[in-house]
């Protein structure tokens, strides 16, 4: 009797998962995300029919894992397409797929020419001198020391640490700014503990369950702690807007709290309040816009993937590091730009 051409393999830690999705047993608590319940089989050739995965992201049986369909992109544990790994990335800086890896890379513009890191629009040279009270020669720009960088946002320019000058996919290193690791679709990069941790599962017929507060506390920072660099990192690059003028500094604590209105990830939004450390008054209206835009840009690609929420809200406050280095100076302009 010959063979039959297909053959299904159903993993022994997915059996009761897929009885659940099938409707054939009962099941308490989940599943690890990126699970197959149900191979099919054709000789060498195998697909996964039921799993875990979430939307954009399909089932790798060689790899056995989740991964992101063609034309989108892992990143915050999500599958993103390029606009919006383009949004994660944030005003002036946009995702570049390079060698299977990608991350967020600073835009440039013409010579002449440098981009704004509030509007992501490129703006004169001569226009953000003279915004700083300083007149450019032929062949010259604005700079900043050997360990700082210059920022430019909303019109205005500042010297930052280098340490603030990294991308939201990037940690520094101590010396220089670094990716972060990639993290599986359901897995957040936790700077903390340099690793991923996970924060879905599977929980059978009602799709991803997301344990929102577990995500809150990897993505912004733990409670009373210092907030992520992908967190704090779009704050302390805007100085200005937080009053902090050259060689000042100042910590500010910022409460970010998460709703999920009927447990539903895809309803899930962010409000912020933030205030000074040292004498509890709250940021300027600029610089609360500016945390707000963070939370809220560091949730969208969480929104995206949907999912049941383990609550209707989560929170975190934490403290983020702003600080302005010295005035910046003129310089020459080697390649003709900033």
């Amino acid at each position: 009797m010959p063979a039959a051409p297909y053959r299904l393999r159903v993993p022994l830690r997915s059996v009761a998962a897929l009885a659940f999705t099938l409707g054939l047993a009962p099941w308490v608590g989940g599943c690890p995300a990126n699970t197959c319940f149900l191979e099919i089989c054709e000789g060498a050739n195998c697909r996964c029919s039921i799993s875990s995965c979430q939307d954009g992201s399909s089932y790798d049986t060689r790899a056995n894992r989740c991964r992101c369909d063609a034309g989108r992109f892992e990143i915050a544990g999500q599958c993103l397409t390029q606009r919006e790994a383009n949004k994660y990335c944030g005003p002036g800086y946009g995702w570049l797929a390079s060698g299977g890896r990608g991350g967020c890379v600073k835009l440039s513009c013409r010579a002449g020419d440098t981009i704004d890191q509030r509007t992501g629009l490129c703006v004169p040279n001569q226009q953000v001198a003279q915004q700083a009270g300083v007149q450019l020669g032929q062949g010259q720009k604005l700079g900043c020391g050997p360990t700082e960088v210059l920022v430019v946002s909303g019109g205005q320019a500042a010297c930052v640490p280098a340490a603030s000058s990294c991308a939201t996919d990037e940690v520094w290193s101590g010396s220089a700014c670094q990716k972060t690791a990639t993290c599986p679709t359901g897995q957040a990069y936790d700077p903390a503990l340099g690793r991923c941790v996970p924060y879905a599962s599977s929980s059978g017929a009602s799709g991803v369950a997301v344990d929102v507060q577990q995500w809150a506390v990897t993505t912004y920072g733990p409670p009373g702690g210092m907030g992520t660099p992908a967190f704090c990192g779009s704050l302390a690059k805007k100085p200005l807007s937080f009053g902090v003028g050259p060689g000042g500094s100042a910590l500010v604590r910022v409460a970010v709290g998460l709703t999920f209105p009927g447990a539903e990830v895809a309803r899930g939004g962010a409000q912020t309040s933030a205030s000074y450390e040292a004498t509890g008054a709250p940021v300027p209206p600029a610089a609360a816009a500016e945390v707000q835009a963070s939370a809220s840009a560091l949730l969208a690609p969480l929104v995206l993937g949907g999912g049941r929420a383990s609550s209707e809200a989560a929170s975190t406050t934490v403290r983020c590091a702003i600080v302005n280095g010295s005035k910046p100076v003129v310089v020459p302009d080697e390649i003709g730009g900033f």
